[in-house]
């Protein structure tokens, strides 16, 4: 087995194993565009809106408040779905998946976070504050499910694995493909990828409907063309990157910065290739033209978006500019060392991008490095002003998720200097641990993310949940199996991943790229 097959069935077994947060607004609100528009044809979610409070309402329809290039990409993985109940062998085999009693779980979930009556004068919970209905919102029974309820809770599970699952895997192999460019090889490359995918707030945004994994991919990857394309001058490589550029904000509007960024890359990348450059802006106009028709449909305005109708935090989104006004000094450390959302509190590994930066700028790479760095601090900015800043009932900072490949890529520079030496070997295994120790106790504590107004989630919540044998819903439960027992086939498919044995010869690794390209298109130091 090659090793980029490798990465890929060990990225997509993890991700996949693990069932999507069930008591989630944020995921429902995506899902249920995406039902709505396989379902009726339409984007209004008005069949669906119950089951979350995160939606819009305009002229007494509702419509998810997101962005919509997540539920877009859904689309075609439901409507398989849909289509393969009308398929005789398929339809028994759907409805014997349903009949699992793995679904009472997510079932349980839903009625546990149901409210009957309204909660009692001055009750805070973490919800919509409703003027005139009592003191909070009433949300009938069954708010995370629609029915019928197994249907839709296996059509949630396949679709989060369709679409993020599956796009976070093969970004993982992209990921380790691209750190071999730069001569970073063997353990330290492995090292990174790992690292990276199952040690960082990567892991759990990889297996939940959220945009923030798909972004980071988009972002990364046409940061990563663009530089391929000012070396091979290839123009669908920049078209490419643009088309992703534009993409991003299509997915999630708070990477816009992040855009703009990577855009000035591009732009200084490929300042001898005109060609390219207008391919670039052509291609990433698709999706924001796309984007306007959007808030054209939905709001009859093109430059709306669903925050500013936002049924539960349109108060909120109004502050400043769209609900950002400027950084704000304890948001930021919390959102990177503190323990309540801190990025390096849980993986210190990825504080190496800043020696790992040095040495990119070292070796040339100047402005890779720059746009590295850049992108990361101006995101984190950027979410330390906004007024959600803390993401709510999350798993560490899901704002932020975008940033994380573009602090790993200059993170692998620094582990490869520091398997040089005995002593920084001791220090990066102690780091890595950390890393992949604190994330998956944060990841598998619990049926449910922590819920936002923990100051300390890992220990208070996480390790705890851990101790009473309270692991996240995952593929375990379709053997019968719960708690810590149900990670036992997640355990058993690892080692046997790890234990394939590679290709009688592999092929030769990609030689590294260096600032000029060789007429045939390889690349040499």
């Amino acid at each position: 087995m090659s090793n980029l097959w490798r990465v890929f069935l060990l990225a997509f077994v993890v991700f996949g194993y693990f069932m999507p947060q069930w008591a989630d607004w944020n995921i429902d609100s995506r899902l249920d565009m995406t039902e709505a528009i396989v379902n009726h044809g339409t984007i209004r979610i008005d069949a669906y809106n119950q089951n979350t409070w995160d939606k819009a309402v305009d002229h007494g329809h509702f419509y998810s408040d997101k962005a919509p290039g997540t539920a877009v990409l859904g689309v075609p993985i439901l409507a398989a779905f849909k289509a393969a109940h009308h398929v005789p062998f398929l339809s028994s085999a759907i409805a014997g998946v349903e009949r699992n009693g793995a679904w009472n779980v997510p079932i349980a979930l839903g009625r546990s976070a149901t409210q009957k009556q309204p909660a009692k004068k001055g009750t805070v919970l973490g919800g919509c504050q409703r003027k005139g209905a009592g003191n909070v919102q009433y949300i009938p029974w069954g708010n995370r499910l629609v029915p019928p309820m197994r249907d839709w809770a296996l059509s949630k599970y396949l679709v989060t694995v369709g679409v993020v699952g599956l796009i976070s895997a093969l970004f993982a192999v992209f990921f380790f493909w691209f750190l071999g460019l730069f001569a970073i090889a063997g353990a330290a490359r492995w090292l990174s990828t790992v690292v990276y995918a199952f040690g960082s707030v990567a892991l759990p945004y990889s297996s939940n409907f959220y945009s923030h994994q798909l972004v980071a991919a988009f972002l990364f990857v046409a940061f990563a063309l663009v530089f391929l394309a000012a070396r091979s001058r290839r123009l669908w490589q920049a078209a490419s990157a643009g088309f992703l550029l534009g993409f991003s904000i299509f997915t999630e509007y708070t990477v816009a910065l992040v855009v703009v960024v990577i855009g000035l890359y591009l732009l200084w990348s490929l300042r001898s290739q005109l060609r390219a450059i207008g391919a670039a802006v052509a291609t990433g106009l698709v999706p924001i033209i796309a984007l306007l028709g959007y808030n054209q449909m939905a709001w009859g305005n093109p430059l709306d978006t669903g925050y500013s109708h936002d049924f539960c935090w349109s108060a909120a989104q109004s502050a400043g500019f769209a609900g950002f006004t400027y950084p704000h000094l304890w948001p930021l450390i919390d959102l990177t060392f503190g323990e309540y959302r801190g990025l390096f509190f849980t993986s210190p590994f990825l504080l190496l991008a800043l020696p790992g930066a040095y040495l990119m700028w070292r070796r040339g790479r100047q402005a890779e490095a720059l746009t590295c760095i850049a992108s990361a601090v101006i995101l984190i900015l950027a979410i330390s002003a906004q007024w959600g800043w803390n993401g709510g009932r999350v798993d560490g900072p899901r704002y932020i998720v975008a940033c994380v490949p573009f602090l790993a890529l200059p993170a692998a520079f620094a582990v490869r200097a520091m398997f040089r030496s005995a002593a920084w070997r001791v220090v990066l295994g102690i780091i890595a641990a950390w890393s992949l120790a604190a994330t998956w106790i944060l990841f598998l504590g619990g049926a449910t993310f922590p819920t936002s107004w923990l100051p300390y989630p890992l220990t208070q919540y996480s390790l705890p949940a851990l101790a009473h044998n309270q692991i996240t819903p995952n593929f375990g439960l379709f053997f019968g199996l719960s708690g810590w027992e149900s990670l036992l086939p997640l355990a058993v498919a690892v080692v046997l991943i790890a234990l394939i044995p590679p290709r009688r010869r592999e092929a030769p690794s990609q030689r590294p790229v260096t600032a000029q390209a060789v007429p045939s298109g390889r690349y040499t130091d």
